[in-house]
Formats: C-alpha cells, sequence, structure tokens
C-alpha cells in the first residue's frame, strides 16, 4: 500500500496534505525515525519504570500503523484512548506513521465529554491500550456511530510503507458556547516549532526530558518530538509523582524540564526548590501561565548548571511562539510576573491597539509558519479568530500585553472570561452554561479563585437561591460532565447579583465578595 495523502477542512479551508517520502523531517514520524535509525539501541523512553529502545518503541508503533491501515476508515482523525503507557506512546507514533492525526482522549476526562470529542473529530476509529481497553470499546458504542477500536502495545513484525497526513493532532479547548472546540494542527506547525528549539536548547542523545504534560495538553509535544527529534530519552513522570517531581529529577537526572508554573509553586510550597538541588537540569522551561519572577529566580537557584526560559503561546499558534531566558540577578518582570519575552525568529507579531493600530500596549496577534487553519468545522469562530492583515494572516490572541523599548512583551491580562488553572484553558462561559443545565438554575456565574502571582488555582460559582439545597448534586452532575479542573470548588448562593451600568453581572464585584469572609450559604 503506497503512500496516500490526507486532507482537513476546517472552518470552511481546505488544505492539501504533502506526501512524505524521504527522512526530510517535514513530517513528525521523520523526526523519530531519523534517531531510530542512527541508533535503535538508545533509549527512546521510560515509562511504568521500564526503559524502551528506538528499536522497541519502533515495533510496537509499525504493528498500531498496521492496525490503522487495516481497521481505519477515510477520516484524517483517530482517536488515541491511553495515558501515560508504551501503548499510549507506541500509538502515537503509529497513528502519524499510517499517515493518520492522533486526537487525544484522556480517560480521565468524563465519559460524555470524551464521546463528545469523538463525534465532534468523526472519529472512525480509537487506539487504545490493554488498561482501557473496556473503557475505549464502551466509548466507541457511545458514539453512535461505526467506530472500531485498535489495541496498542502489542509486539509485531515491521511494517515498513507509511504515508503523511496534513494534519498532526487535533486538541479540544473549552468552548464558549458550552462545546468544546477542535484545533487542528499541521505536521508544518510542529516542524516550524522544533526546528526553532532544537537551535535554541541545542538537545542532544544524552539529554533526558520530563513529559509532565497529558497528551490532551498541547505542551506534551515538546517534550514528544524535541526528544525524538534530537536522539534522546523521554522520561514520563508517574501520575503519583506529578505534584512532587524533585526526587524524579534527580533519580534520573533530568537533564531538560518542561512544565506549567504550578508545578514549581507546588515544590516551592513544599520547599523543594533547595539551592543546588537540580544539579542535572541544564534547560528548565515553563509554559501555560503567568511565571512569577520570583520563583523563576528561586528554581534557577535550584538548577544552577542551567538556564531557565519563560515561553508563552496558545495551541492555535502551536504550542509556544514568544521566549525569554531569565536573568536571575535583574529578572525582567512587570507587576512580579516575568516577561514573555519576543517571537521566535519565523513568527510575526502584532500588537493592536482598540482602533486597530499597531501600539506598544494592546492584543497579542499572532502570525507565521506556527499558526494553525483554524477551528474543526466552525466557519464563524474561525472568522472571528483568524483574522488577514495586509497580505498575512493572523490570530487574535484575546491577550492584553505591553511590549517595552526593548521588544520584550509582558503579559497584562485577558480581554475576555477565558482563564487558565493550572495550565488549562477555561472558558468560563461552558462552565456556567453546564452549572446551568444541571442545576436548572436561571444565572450562574464562574469565576477564577483564588488567584496567587496570577495564577489561578480553581473555580468557584454565584447560583441564585432556589437550587440551594442541590449543591452536592449540582457538583457531582459538573464532574460527569467536566474536566476535574474545569468543576467548581465552591458554589455560592445568593439572589444579590450586582450589575453594571450596562445591565452585565459586575464579575469585579462578585470576585471581590470571594475574597471576602465565607458566607454561611456557601458550598
Amino acid at each position: 500500500m503506497g503512500p496516500v495523502p490526507a486532507s482537513v477542512e476546517v472552518g470552511g479551508l481546505q488544505e492539501k496534505a504533502v506526501t512524505v517520502s524521504s527522512p526530510v523531517p517535514d513530517h513528525l514520524w521523520s523526526y523519530f525515525e531519523r534517531s531510530w535509525r542512527r541508533d535503535p539501541a538508545a533509549v527512546a523512553l521510560h515509562v511504568d519504570g521500564r526503559s524502551w529502545t528506538y528499536d522497541e518503541l519502533a515495533v510496537r508503533a509499525l504493528a498500531v500503523s498496521r492496525a490503522v491501515w487495516a481497521q481505519g476508515g477515510p477520516g484524517p482523525f483517530v482517536g488515541l484512548h491511553a495515558q501515560r503507557s508504551i501503548g499510549a506512546y507506541a500509538g502515537l507514533l503509529g497513528i502519524l506513521h499510517a499517515g493518520r492525526a492522533y486526537v487525544p482522549l484522556n480517560p480521565q476526562l468524563p465519559m460524555d465529554r470524551r464521546a463528545t470529542i469523538a463525534v465532534l473529530a468523526d472519529l472512525d476509529l480509537v487506539v487504545t491500550d490493554k488498561a482501557h481497553e473496556h473503557e475505549a470499546r464502551a466509548l466507541a458504542a457511545r458514539t453512535g456511530k461505526t467506530c472500531a477500536v485498535a489495541l496498542a502495545g502489542e509486539s509485531a513484525g515491521p511494517f515498513t510503507d507509511h504515508a503523511a497526513g496534513d494534519a498532526a493532532y487535533m486538541l479540544f479547548t473549552s468552548g464558549s458556547t458550552g462545546v468544546p472546540k477542535g484545533v487542528p494542527i499541521r505536521h508544518a506547525n510542529v516542524v516550524a516549532y522544533v526546528e526553532h528549539l532544537l537551535e535554541r536548547f541545542a538537545p542532544g542523545p544524552d539529554d533526558r526530558f520530563s513529559q509532565t504534560f497529558e497528551l490532551t495538553f498541547d505542551l506534551s509535544v515538546h517534550d514528544l518530538f524535541l526528544c525524538w527529534a534530537a536522539g534522546a530519552a523521554l522520561y514520563v513522570l508517574p501520575q503519583d509523582q506529578l505534584m512532587a517531581p524533585a526526587r524524579f529529577i534527580r533519580d534520573h537526572g533530568i537533564t531538560q524540564w518542561f512544565s506549567v508554573p504550578s508545578a514549581a509553586v507546588l515544590m516551592d510550597r513544599m520547599r523543594l526548590l533547595k539551592p543546588g538541588a537540580f544539579p542535572s537540569l541544564r534547560v528548565s522551561a515553563f509554559c501555560g501561565e503567568p511565571l512569577p519572577a520570583d520563583l523563576a529566580v528561586k528554581w534557577a537557584a535550584a538548577a544552577p548548571n542551567g538556564r531557565v526560559e519563560n515561553l508563552y503561546g496558545p495551541t492555535e499558534a502551536t504550542i509556544a511562539i514568544t521566549g525569554h531566558v531569565l536573568d536571575a540577578a535583574a529578572p525582567k518582570a512587570r507587576l512580579g510576573i516575568l516577561s514573555i519575552g519576543r517571537p521566535f525568529p519565523t513568527a510575526r507579531i502584532r500588537v493592536v491597539a482598540a482602533d486597530g493600530s499597531d501600539a506598544d500596549e494592546g492584543e497579542l496577534w499572532l502570525g507565521g509558519p506556527q499558526l494553525g487553519l483554524g477551528y474543526w468545522k466552525d466557519d464563524v469562530r474561525t472568522a472571528v479568530a483568524f483574522v488577514t492583515h495586509g497580505t498575512e494572516r493572523f490570530y487574535r490572541t484575546g491577550d492584553l500585553v505591553q511590549r517595552d523599548g526593548d521588544g520584550d512583551l509582558f503579559f497584562i491580562s485577558r480581554m475576555d472570561d477565558q482563564v487558565k488553572v493550572r495550565g488549562h484553558r477555561i472558558e468560563l462561559q461552558e462552565v456556567n452554561q453546564v452549572l446551568k443545565e444541571v442545576s436548572g438554575a436561571s444565572f450562574a456565574y464562574a469565576l477564577a479563585h483564588p488567584v496567587r502571582d496570577g495564577i489561578a488555582q480553581g473555580i468557584e460559582a454565584f447560583l441564585p437561591m432556589t437550587v440551594r439545597n442541590n449543591g452536592g448534586s449540582i457538583l457531582e452532575a459538573c464532574a460527569a460532565r467536566l474536566p476535574d479542573y474545569m468543576v467548581p470548588s465552591r458554589l455560592h448562593f445568593t439572589d444579590d447579583i450586582p450589575y453594571t451600568s450596562s445591565g452585565k453581572a459586575d464579575l469585579r464585584a462578585l470576585r471581590a465578595r470571594l475574597d471576602g469572609p465565607a458566607s454561611p450559604t456557601d458550598r
């Protein structure tokens, strides 16, 4: 069976794939294959207490590729229903090798949400591992259409034929309408990112990369393909060590660390960021949330033999697109938050004032080869967020930033009600919609709270007194539909909602109430 190009339709746009028939890294499989051919006996992956060589991982990936060819349908996307296992990583590589794009379905997400994503992505095949096979088959049946299940992680003979699709993966982010929205990212987008980071971080075969992210988080792609492009080893943190990974870093000699700042915050609270604690680290990168400058300085002291970088970027612009190297002696910060730096060399940015003119303070627009096509099958949202200026196409981030005289950018705030909790992007309107649907309430107002050093710790919500007696069941119903980081940690019941002069709920006044003493109507 010869290579077959795939195409992806996104927001009314269609772009045909380019077939890859050489080791030139214009397809993510090519990065892995290049390192596999160079040193098949090198360690590629360490997971569940065992190391897997490039050759061992390739054999399993090619077995998945064969299953995808045999069982998959014509669509571009294949579901990946696995988590932190050899099956998950072999499954991801096998899907790519087969010329398809992967859609991660975290088994820890509520079944309703996984089924919604599977239907939205038009999945005709789900790859899973032994641990989650039963759930994957239940999920396939739940979608209400033909959806086959293939088991990853089993050994098989080499299968050398492969095709390269245009899309590499599609992730679903929180949607303001109450339905998650799909963001497809092409191989070319990721390659533009990886090529710059290979130069920026200079990884080599002796490096050991951390993997702290779930595959549903686009920052995981940094770990995977920067590591495998360099012929290095990926070390997957066990679930029970994610909250306190200091010992894992030391025991395994991790050299390239990547996480959200929240992970460092927790380690600092546990007094694990002692000077010289992580001598093996030569690159420590953070992304996904504002990075407090004092926390970055503490991390730099704990990792004295390396550099600390603050990266920034939304899913729509592929992982990260600006970066700032910490100067621990003189950290460049605004209101205690470290600069997000300057755009990568191939990126294009605009800082746009309210009147549409270029300015030093305004909304950040992003362009360049890392920019995705738009939202999956959603012309309206694509047209709003992806705009053309002159001859260039940009993504409107909704982030308010300030640029100083050196060209360094500083994040100020969101221009809407989108927030981040533990690095995950959340549209509070989606939380509001689910709260109203499960409770029957006439209103629901979710807010990020508490917020410390610019980092949201969780979500709390206001509901009317009429549903006060159902507080526990409301949260249970939310947990059945939303990821845990989107479920409110506390509900507040009141009929006294403050309003602005325009008739909208005064969210600033409600937030002030959260900072005050607890009320007996809180649950």
